[in-house]
């Protein structure tokens, strides 16, 4: 018993160390497996975050892609501004990337052209306000864009014009200076007279005198006459030159209301007629012969007593003359010194090339040749020595005395397929009449000559000395444009495409071979035709059969016993070019009238009479009557925002309450802060409710507190993220008396723009409260996004700054 209990015990301390052996050995696997699972885990996690960098850098350039496809889709299709705001988010997206950089910068000036185009045809049909709205878009999408500033300057002169024609009020005095102008008449009376009159010469001079309102002295030599005078309908400027005319006399002014008569005979003319000086400053002229040019025609149409004198350092032209020479030669100025047009030619070099060939068959041994090999044994019994054979060595000789040789054998398998595209697209700009050069490539040593110099006794020998000269290779353009007023081109111009294909060794010199494309013409265009100026299509075919006769004849078996090698090349090489004005010198009807300059050799001028312009229709209200579409929705609206500044101030006031001193107080405010200069307020107006995800909404901008308001400078902020701004119009407030109001917006990028608004030159500001813009969104994400006024300006009619504040709104997109 004692045994087996001291052998139970054994085997229970057996099986306790077995267990606890166990015990062990599973905590170790089990820490093992701990480990490998926190390792398994934390490999996943960053394979997972890998994977989500990836995905991340893949999504930002295939949106950066997306962008540059619909762009290229939009520029396919001609819908330049689609394409121009396409690759515009997709050069946000990837700034450093140069191709969505040329792209972009591409379509920037295809789209500005396109508004400049769509503007000059609003014009012509009469609509200065939209001309000017497309003028500015072209500005804001290329700032460079001359022709743009042009037609905008032009398009505000013509505004300005037509307001001033409908005020009253004249130009501001400008400031004085020691010496005085030639002296005028002050405007007379534009109503048509009738006179009959059979009278002494001064009594008929003093009577239409007296109907001007002007004195009338004369020359004490003159003499008078009596004449008829029969005058039905005339103004009194024509009563005055037919009077003049019909008594040989002549007048001129020596204050404001008077005129002195005189008898008209050249003496009389030189000792009575006004001289004056002015200097004209020429804007354009970029050549010492541009200026020389005019110089000469002045010279020519005025008489050799007018002293025309060129200032080349001041680019400028001084005359001394009458008053109506002088304003003869404004004229002429004013039409000839313009700024010359520039054109920007798009030339395209277009390239393609494709070899083929093909290697097929076997090659079987084309020689075989069987040489005798018969050895001699040397003196010394080992040596040995191949000599000719000898009859008597023919008649002994076995296999092992004959060499045999067969040519090489080969197996022709070979495809070669090579498809080549070249696009050089190249754009030069050019001034009307002058030469422009645009070299892209490099310049190639070509070894012309050479000489051995000669030296002197004891001078070490210089040797040949090769001459080289450097050839341009690459791409050559020289043109010279001429732009005619019918809006086409004549381009006189060469375009050289080359570049070295190879190498060839003449006397030892190395010398390399050029490939040379070269047109060389002159061609007319209009603006934006494309033209092909030349292309040539090359294609050569060639092939080779080499094999065994009769044997390579023999169908399907042919290739076992021969190879066929065939070539097939193809060139082709266009050019094309697309010519575009940028700056064009525009010709109105005042550059194109004939002036009156009187009769003979003597220069007097005819002044034209302006008739009174058109007024606006008038309601019964006393309010311009809204005369397109947009103006009636603008009033709409104008009246909805007044509606509703109404409700809050009634909500406001019935909110009001406390003891009437604290009214007393607020009312008491209220007069100080009216009476001090309070801000113009600008409030944005939020939709209703919730937007939903792809919906359209808009959100006025809404001005209160306004008095003389002429422009408003406006940066609206908000998250790109969830909003994205569609278009931008203008309020009613601006435009309320059915003025013009341009209206030009700008995209600065991550939810920021620029939006401007100003009346027509001319005019005073408008006092009120109303909508000033109208803000178009998209809802593109959900979310909130804060909408909010980040700069806010005001400018009176004096272009004066004025204190403005903003606001916030927030919109909700689900």
């Amino acid at each position: 018993m004692v045994y087996f209990g001291s052998s139970s015990t054994a085997n229970r301390a057996g099986i306790r160390h077995d267990l606890t052996a166990a015990s062990a050995a599973a905590k170790r696997k089990i820490g093992i497996r701990g480990r490998m699972d926190r390792r398994r885990h934390v490999l996943i996690a960053a394979v997972v975050f890998a994977g989500t960098l990836a995905l991340s850098a893949g999504a930002w350039a295939q949106s950066a892609s997306t962008w540059d496809k619909r762009g290229r889709e939009a520029e396919q299709r001609e819908d330049y501004d689609a394409a121009f705001e396409a690759y515009r988010q997709a050069r946000l997206l990837k700034p450093n990337d140069l191709r969505y950089k040329t792209h972009f910068e591409r379509v920037r000036f295809m789209a500005a052209a396109a508004h400049v185009d769509r503007g000059r045809v609003l014009r012509q049909n009469g609509d200065l306000y939209g001309a000017l709205v497309e003028f500015q878009r072209a500005l804001a999408i290329d700032g460079g864009n001359q022709a743009a500033q042009q037609e905008i300057e032009q398009t505000q002169a013509q505004m300005a014009a037509a307001a001033a024609a409908q005020s009253s009020v004249g130009p501001p005095p400008g400031p004085t200076t020691i010496a005085a102008g030639p002296i005028e008449l002050a405007p007379i009376a534009t109503n048509p007279i009738t006179l009959h009159m059979v009278e002494d010469t001064k009594v008929i001079y003093q009577a239409i005198g007296k109907m001007a309102g002007l004195n009338v002295i004369f020359d004490p030599d003159y003499t008078s006459r009596r004449i008829q005078v029969d005058l039905n309908s005339v103004s009194l400027q024509d009563a005055f030159r037919i009077l003049g005319t019909q008594s040989g006399t002549f007048w001129k002014p020596i204050t404001p209301n008077t005129i002195f008569v005189a008898q008209n005979t050249p003496t009389k003319r030189t000792e009575l007629d006004q001289s004056a000086v002015q200097t004209f400053y020429l804007t354009n002229v970029a050549a010492a012969n541009d200026a020389n040019e005019l110089l000469t025609a002045l010279r020519n149409i005025f008489p050799p007593q007018v002293k025309i004198f060129l200032v080349p350092s001041q680019s400028a032209i001084v005359m001394r003359a009458t008053p109506d020479q002088l304003a003869l030669a404004k004229e002429l100025l004013t039409n000839l010194d313009r700024a010359k047009p520039e054109v920007v030619v798009d030339v395209a070099v277009l390239s393609v090339s494709r070899d083929k060939a093909r290697n097929l068959g076997i090659t079987l041994p084309q020689s075989f040749g069987i040489t005798p090999q018969i050895k001699n044994a040397g003196s010394s019994g080992s040596d040995t020595t191949t000599t000719n054979p000898t009859l008597t060595d023919l008649a002994h000789a076995t296999g092992a005395n004959f060499a045999v040789s067969i040519g090489s054998a080969a197996v022709n398998a070979l495809l070669s397929d090579s498809d080549t595209r070249i696009l050089q697209n190249p754009k030069v700009r050019a001034t009307d009449g002058q030469r422009a050069q645009l070299k892209i490539g490099s310049k190639i040593p070509i070894a012309t000559g050479s000489y051995n110099a000669g030296v002197s006794t004891g001078l070490a020998s210089i040797g040949v000395q090769t001459q080289f000269t450097y050839q341009d290779v690459g791409v050559n353009i020289d043109m010279t444009p001429t732009v005619h007023q019918d809006r086409e081109v004549t381009l006189k111009m060469k375009i050289e495409v080359s570049s070295q294909i190879g190498s060839v060794t003449i006397s030892g010199v190395t010398e390399p071979i050029i490939g040379q494309n070269i047109i060389d013409q002159v061609i007319q265009l209009k603006e934006g035709e494309p033209s092909i100026l030349a292309g040539i299509l090359t294609k050569q075919e060639s092939k080779a059969l080499s094999g065994t006769p009769g044997l390579s004849d023999i169908p399907l078996i042919k290739y076992l016993f021969s190879s066929t090698e065939r070539k097939d090349d193809q060139n082709e090489v266009v050019f094309l070019l697309i010519p575009h004005i940028v700056r064009e010198s525009v010709l109105t009807q005042m550059n194109t009238r004939p002036i009156d300059t009187g009769s003979g050799d003597r220069i007097e001028l005819r002044r034209e009479v302006v008739p009174a312009a058109a007024t606006a229709p008038i309601a019964s209200n006393g309010r311009p009557v809204p005369t397109t579409a947009i103006q009636a929705a603008n009033a709409v609206i104008g009246a909805a925002a007044r509606s509703a500044a109404a409700a809050v101030e009634a909500a406001q006031r019935a909110s009001a309450g406390g003891p009437i001193a604290q009214q007393n107080a607020a009312r008491e405010a209220l007069q100080a802060a009216k009476s001090a200069v309070a801000p113009v307020n600008f409030m944005l107006a939020p939709p209703d409710g919730n937007q939903a995800s792809g919906s359209t909404f808009q959100m006025a901008v809404i001005a209160s507190n306004a008095k003389d308001l002429y422009s408003v400078p406006l940066q609206v902020q908000f998250n790109p993220k969830v909003l994205q701004l569609v278009n931008v119009d203008s309020g009613e407030l601006l435009g309320r008396d059915g003025q013009a109001v341009a209206v030009v917006h700008r995209d600065e990028g991550n939810g920021m723009v620029t939006i401007s608004e100003s009346r027509p030159p001319g005019v005073s500001g408008v006092t009120g409260e109303g909508s000033v813009a109208v803000l178009t969104f998209k809802a593109i994400g959900s979310g909130d996004s804060k909408v909010s006024l980040a700069k806010v300006g005001a400018k009176n009619s004096t272009q004066a700054n004025m204190p403005a504040v903003g606001s916030q709104a927030v919109v909700h997109v689900k």
